[in-house]
């Protein structure tokens, strides 16, 4: 009998790190399934232009090219208007679409930050909608003029913030930082 139970015990014991064994197997499977990159690069510099004139300037640390978009690790773009730096945006990671229905728009998340003479924009998500001209959030925005913060969410502004729109509004403003320096 205790030679039996010893069996029975070895027997569970195999089962048990057999199951380990495949578990680990399937987590291989599902990392094998994420696409690879076509291609890496290190540093990226890309810009955008329409009938010759600038639109949007796209740097990065480093980038991976997937079949329907590139990944750009710490992204930086300059937006234009008027052959005019508008908002210069950063975060921790940005996709870029080359094709299809999100031809030439930018997404941008984590830590993100957007500084031009009217203010600094901070949020975890924000898209530059190239067609439309003007960037989108989905997520808490927090917008900062001189000593007025204004915070909503799902923002649609111009590049220049000069015109923006939130839901969900809480601010404390100063008419001093609202008045344009002429």
């Amino acid at each position: 009998m205790k030679g039996g139970k010893h069996v029975l015990n070895l027997t569970v014991l195999g089962w048990i790190c057999l199951s380990l064994m495949t578990g680990c197997e399937r987590e291989d499977e599902k990392e094998a399934e994420v696409p690879l990159p076509a291609q890496q690069l290190e540093t990226f510099s890309m810009q955008h232009t329409e009938a010759g004139v600038k639109k949007w300037h796209l740097r990065g640390e480093s980038s991976e090219i997937r079949k329907e978009k590139v990944i750009v690790k710490n992204p930086e773009l300059q937006i234009f208007e008027e052959g005019k730096i508008s908002i210069t945006l950063t975060g921790d990671k940005g996709e870029f679409f080359p094709t299809g229905k999100q031809k030439d728009n930018l997404y941008f998340y984590g830590g993100v930050v957007g500084v031009n003479e009217s203010g600094t924009l901070f949020t975890e998500e924000l898209h530059w909608l190239n067609k439309e001209g003007h960037l989108y959030s989905p997520a808490e925005v927090k917008l900062v003029r001189g000593d007025s913060t204004w915070y909503g969410i799902e923002m649609v502004a111009n590049p220049d913030l000069e015109t923006v729109k939130m839901s969900k509004n809480r601010f404390k403003l100063y008419p001093k930082d609202e008045e344009k320096n002429e």
